[in-house]
């Protein structure tokens, strides 16, 4: 069975499943196992299939703020989301899937910074 486990604000290890995972108020942290095992992840079809999985348990970990207006809760969230959907991506270490993420605007690379130039 195939998984891999994450966790955003500590330790990230991979066993045969995803697990997305963030820093709560409590003392463990959040955590979705993601499983894999059915797809075919060398494939577009499973590629996208694992992608969505991901993007949904990465949501349901950082928990979205519900219709928020405070722009602390929606960027906290959002880089929560965004850091445990790419960490997924770089554990799941199938080029099939990494460039699939890429392709829908996930960066897959630990770096938080971007360099544009104009051309």
């Amino acid at each position: 069975m195939k998984s891999l486990t994450i966790l955003v604000a500590a330790a990230a290890f991979v066993t045969c499943s995803v697990t997305i995972a963030k820093a709560d108020t409590g003392s463990d942290p959040l955590s979705v196992t993601v499983q894999y095992a059915d797809l075919n992840i060398s494939n577009t079809q499973g590629a996208a299939t694992l992608y969505r999985r991901l993007k949904n348990a990465a949501a349901h970990v950082c928990r979205g703020p519900e219709s928020s207006k405070e722009l602390t809760r929606v960027w906290a969230y959002n880089e929560c989301f965004n850091k445990a959907l790419s960490a997924a991506i770089v554990k799941v270490d199938s080029p099939a899937v990494t460039a699939y993420a890429t392709s829908h605007g996930t960066p897959t690379t630990e770096s938080n910074i971007r360099i544009a130039t104009n051309k």
